[in-house]
């Protein structure tokens, strides 16, 4: 009987307690090493972040078009003028148009290359962040900082690696 329960006890902490207790003083320690740094990193991760969302939602804003034609003022008009105006509102718009159409694609291509600059600057910085701890941001495509985490590598107490 004495036997069966001396089996059920445990002398010292089991592996996985071991595992854990080092893992928490791992991450301590690199908190530690990171604390000084992290203020500067979390605030450029927070503008990079900022910036993509900004480009994410810019929207393209076109030109005025040529004003249309005043229906009261072509009454007014003999049907040689009214035909040579509307002629003219038709050139008028088709350049607007072709203009616009270029105008559009030349925005869309410098808007493409500013969010992938911007979204690698972004990637980067979420990089070195996860290396600290990848508890320090979400899995998100477009993560976020995890704040319960921040404010313990913040601190860097070591209660609140325990």
């Amino acid at each position: 009987m004495v036997l069966s329960l001396l089996a059920g006890c445990q002398w010292g902490p089991t592996e996985a307690q071991r595992r854990q207790a080092a893992e928490r003083q791992r991450a301590l320690a690199q908190c530690q090493r990171h604390q000084a740094a992290l203020p500067q990193l979390l605030a450029r991760f927070e503008t990079d972040r900022q910036g993509v969302l900004a480009l994410k939602a810019d929207l393209y804003a076109a030109s005025p078009a040529p004003r249309p034609l005043d229906p009261e003022e072509q009454s007014r008009l003999t049907i040689y003028d009214q035909q040579s105006e509307q002629e003219q509102y038709d050139q008028a718009l088709a350049l607007w148009q072709e203009r616009e159409q270029r105008r559009r694609a030349a925005w869309e291509a410098r808007q493409t290359r500013r969010l992938q600059e911007a979204e690698g600057a972004f990637r980067r910085t979420a990089a070195v962040i996860r290396q600290v701890s990848p508890d320090l941001l979400d899995k998100a495509p477009l993560p976020t900082l995890q704040r319960d985490a921040v404010a313990r590598y913040r601190s860097c107490r070591p209660e609140a690696f325990r």
